[in-house]
């Protein structure tokens, strides 16, 4: 795999923490920051498909409104039900249109 590197500035306490942290671990402090980053990215991608599975449940109907603001929190959850109900209007319109051409 072909790496890239990248610059970073922490501030000098913070990369003492992190160096004190890494060393716990058996790591050095660029082991330690290289694996956390990967570990967080990985998780935050996992996290992403979670909450796409959910949003697909809810579209189906297969979950309630409430149930989604108990998994995904209230605000994400009203970002889901407007987008569902902006879609399923939409289609409404759609098919309204279409009766309307073919009378």
């Amino acid at each position: 795999m072909q790496a890239k590197s990248i610059e970073l500035e922490l501030p000098e306490d913070l990369y003492r923490m992190i160096g004190a942290v890494a060393s716990e671990h058996f790591e050095t402090t660029k082991e330690y920051i290289q694996k956390t980053i990967s570990d967080s990215v990985r998780e935050e991608l996992e996290l992403r498909e979670i909450k796409r599975q959910i949003a697909s449940k809810y579209a189906a109907n297969e979950i309630s409104y409430e149930s989604l603001k108990t998994l995904l929190g209230a605000k994400e959850a009203e970002r889901i039900r407007i987008f569902k109900e902006t879609i399923l209007e939409s289609l409404r319109e759609a098919d309204n249109v279409a009766e309307r051409l073919k009378e």
